[in-house]
């Protein structure tokens, strides 16, 4: 049975203590007359104060002492969320009082004191986990206030929190030669297959199917350069063709996880068979572990392999705003669109975009398919109708190749229902101006919300220069 200590802050936390403010990320509100290309300028004067992050990850052997440790002070990790969680939902049940990150991270050292456990683990780690129960609390009630699903944070088990992080490179996680020194873990061996870039900020352990893993969170400096002259494309995404282009290509669909739906079942049914808490279920969970890492990595190759080719031809790239969260409540195409991962997709796009100085723009997704990207006559189509049959002008051609001109049409600032037929696509031709690496993401006119890159960092609000 845990014990959970309980401190008399009610009166404290009560008598009016200002709470800390915190920053809320919030989409950049455009005019109708603003283009993507101005967004674009606003964010490079934003960035070039702050820099752009990447994540580097690198595989690392640590020796079963070190393994042993790197499980302690994850299972330390695991407890202060809990504790953090619990102490949260109790203080409010009861006292009708909320708390913060930093009242709740005053009381780690009577944890300490009553936890001998806790000791084990350097003091940033367990501050990180006081911090990611702040940011769950966070990410709720800004649901609540978006009128979304909530989903309230929840306990984590053994099996769900599997990293930690040393939140300042220097203090905990630092090099020690050719090895990663980590506080009160060891000298671990690491595998730097690459060189590192930029100034690294965070240091995170990961613990994965197939072992143990370091993610750095680097800070790089923005490669100015103007935005690429090339041809623009549109890109529609589906299950039967995975994405189709506006120039005619069509990548076909993979289907990874009903190519290898044999062995998964295989795999569930042996963990069905072993007897809980056995030894041979334990082992039976991990081969069942490593099946599905296999299938979701061969995926991601997939979709970087496709976004490579895309974002070294073409440019600006336009993309349908999908809710996807909505398309798989359907049950027949759940597993399909679950399968695709066109969400997976999009974000690399989007990143591979930002390396090729391009954007990637999210265009109103409502119609796409029952248009003619000709004339822009309304052509209703059936799921199941293959081809696309205007009876206006005569236009044929695939389906999934007609909506990826519509949305191409559409990124160009054609306005619904307008053809290509008596108004020829402009072209991009944008004076060269210093910009970012980074790419903007508008969900269009009528939402006027932008997305920088796949992060979702906070642009100025003034585009003027």
């Amino acid at each position: 049975m845990r014990v959970y200590p309980r401190y008399p802050r009610r009166e404290a936390l009560a008598a009016g203590r200002e709470e800390v403010a915190r920053s809320r990320s919030s989409a950049l509100r455009l005019c109708p007359d603003v283009s993507c290309y101005d967004a674009i300028r606003s964010y490079a004067r934003f960035v070039r104060l702050i820099g752009t992050r990447r994540t580097f990850e690198f595989r690392i052997k640590p020796s079963p002492p070190q393994e042993r440790r790197m499980e302690q002070a994850l299972e330390a990790c695991r407890f202060v969320f809990n504790w953090g969680l619990e102490d949260r939902k109790c203080l409010w049940q009861y006292c009708q009082v909320s708390t913060t990150f930093e009242d709740q991270s005053s009381y780690l050292k009577d944890l300490k004191r009553i936890h001998s456990s806790l000791q084990e683990a350097h003091a940033h780690v367990l501050q990180d986990a006081l911090k990611r129960v702040d940011r769950a609390y966070q990410s709720f009630f800004k649901r609540c206030r978006s009128g979304a699903r909530p989903g309230f944070p929840r306990f984590k088990g053994r099996s769900v929190y599997s990293s930690f992080t040393f939140k300042e490179w220097g203090n905990g996680a630092s090099f020690d030669g050719k090895r990663l020194l980590l506080s009160k873990i060891g000298r671990v061996r690491i595998r730097l297959h690459r060189p590192i870039e930029g100034e690294i900020k965070t240091c995170t352990v990961k613990r994965r199917a197939d072992g143990w893993y370091v993610l750095f969170s680097v800070v790089l400096q923005p490669v100015w350069r103007s935005i690429d002259e090339r041809d623009p494309v549109g890109i529609d995404v589906g299950i039967q063709t995975f994405a189709a282009l506006s120039t005619g290509e069509r990548v076909p669909n993979p289907r990874l996880l009903t190519a290898n739906a044999n062995r998964l079942r295989a795999a569930n049914r042996k963990v069905h068979g072993r007897a809980p808490g056995s030894v041979r279920r334990r082992k039976a969970v991990q081969h069942l572990a490593l099946e599905h890492q296999r299938v979701a990595r061969a995926r991601r190759s997939f979709h970087h392999c496709v976004a490579n080719s895309i974002t070294t031809r073409f440019g600006p790239i336009y993309v349908e705003a999908l809710r996807i969260q909505a398309l798989v409540k359907n049950r027949r195409l759940s597993e399909a669109i679950s399968d695709a991962s066109w969400g997976l997709f999009l974000r690399i796009l989007s990143s591979k975009a930002e390396s090729a100085g391009s954007a990637v723009v999210a265009v109103e997704a409502r119609g796409t398919s029952q248009e003619c990207p000709e004339c822009g006559a309304a052509a209703k189509k059936r799921l199941s109708d293959r081809q696309h049959r205007c009876t206006n002008c005569g236009y044929t051609a695939d389906r999934d190749v007609a909506a990826a001109r519509v949305i191409l049409g559409r990124g160009l600032g054609r306005p619904v229902g307008e053809g290509a037929g008596s108004h020829r696509l402009p072209a991009i031709r944008e004076p060269a101006s210093q910009t970012t690496r980074r790419s903007v993401t508008p969900l269009g006119p009528d939402k006027s919300e932008v997305m920088v890159g796949a992060r979702g960092i906070e642009p100025p609000l003034s585009c003027d220069n």
